[in-house]
């Protein structure tokens, strides 16, 4: 599922192994940090990247949204840093 939505979203594919390494692709994995979901988003990126987070739901968990969230978040980056992908 994560392939295809980094594919849909038209980015390099090794990205798609980033939550491995994040999380073993947990939905539930909490780092020390307060990080949270299969890309270990903080909360306050996951809201500037359209992820809902109150005392009811965290979007953080949910894998679909997650990643299509981390594909907004890495595009922005990918941009910062004229084009690089390696440096995203």
């Amino acid at each position: 599922m994560i392939q295809e939505l980094v594919r849909g979203e038209g980015l390099p594919l090794d990205l798609g192994y980033g939550p491995l390494i994040e999380s073993a692709f947990n939905p539930n994995a909490v780092s020390r940090a307060k990080a949270k979901g299969v890309w270990q988003f903080m909360a306050a990126t996951a809201l500037e990247h359209g992820l809902k987070r109150d005392w009811y739901v965290d979007e953080r968990s949910d894998p679909e949204k997650a990643t299509c969230a981390a594909a907004n978040y890495l595009r922005a980056h990918v941009r910062a840093f004229s084009g690089d992908w390696r440096l995203a």
